[in-house]
Formats: C-alpha cells, structure tokens, sequence
C-alpha cells in the first residue's frame, strides 16, 4: 500500500513539474513575443510613415537631450529644408504623386547624411537635419550637395527643387526653442 501512495506521489509531481515548465515555456515566448512587438510599436511610434524619417516628436525630444548640457556642443548644426511650390506639384499631379516626391526627397536627405545624424519630417513638405560634430562649411557643403541631388532627381517624371537654411551652435543658441 505505501509503494502504491509512492507510485501516485511520484506520478503526481511529474506531471506538476511538466506543468510548471510547459508553463514557464509558454510565458517566456509570450514575453519574447511581446518584446519583440513592443519594440517594432517603438519604431512606428518614432518614425513617419510616409518617409521613415523620425517625426517631430522625436526630433524634438533629441534636441532637447542635446541641449540639455549646451556647453558640452561643439558643433551642432541644423539643416532645415523645404521642398518649393509644393501645393502646385498637389494641385497639378495629385497627392499620389505628393507623397512620391516626399518620399523620394527624404530619401535623397537620408543618404547624404551619416547614420548618427538626424533627419526628421518637420512638417508636410518640411524636413529638419540635425548633424553632429559637423562645421559650418561642412553644413553648407553637405546642404548644396542635397539641393543638387534634388534638382536632378525625377519623381514620378516630376522635378522639383527644394531651399535650405542652415543654422549652428555657434550662433549662441542656448535652448531649442526660441523664447
């Protein structure tokens, strides 16, 4: 009779221990599976979706960890560009061949840039390029290089232009937003 409570005993904690396993299994791909979402989430909620450019939120929220030790920058500039006349490439072609143009204009502002650098949709047609560790020349050298790969490109057949404005640290600034 003991060896039979034994046998039963044994059977019973088995069969426990395969539950608690099977169910540390399941949590713990569940929490991978989570994990995983919560990041790509992360990367939608950063990023616009038309350009894959970060948004304006995140733009902001960088510069304002930048300037949050202002003395520490030493060069800092910022690029601000804006694609021109760019309610009449929507008004004659359509929005379709709009976020086109969009699109590959953030392309081309992308790859001219280095991948610690920051190019984010500012507003419909606007886009803000934060660069790092850059001088002033170098700004202005990268911002023509950028004009010039625009006016070249095509865009579903569309050729646009794009003006540029070119700011840095240097210039004082203490804050990101004007006061």
């Amino acid at each position: 009779l003991e060896l039979i409570k034994n046998k039963y005993a044994n059977i019973t904690l088995v069969l426990l221990l395969s539950m608690c396993v099977l169910l540390v299994v399941f949590t713990y791909r569940r929490f991978i599976v989570s994990k995983k979402r919560n990041r790509e989430l992360d990367y939608l909620a950063a990023r616009d979706s038309l350009t894959n450019c970060y948004n304006r939120r995140v733009l902001f929220d960088h510069m304002k960890l930048d300037f949050s030790n202002v003395k520490e920058l030493e060069q800092y500039c910022i690029i601000m560009a804006d694609i021109d006349y760019f309610k009449k490439v929507n008004d004659t072609h359509g929005h379709s061949a709009g976020d086109s143009v969009i699109s590959g204009v953030a392309n081309i502002l992308q790859s001219c840039v280095r991948q610690n650098d920051i190019v984010a949709r500012y507003g419909g047609e606007e886009f803000c390029i934060v660069l790092h560790q850059v001088s002033n020349s170098q700004t202005m050298r990268i911002a023509d290089i950028m004009r010039k790969k625009i006016e070249k490109s095509r865009f579903d057949d569309i050729v646009v232009t794009c003006s540029f404005g070119v700011s840095s640290i240097e210039f004082n600034a203490k804050t990101v937003i004007k006061k």
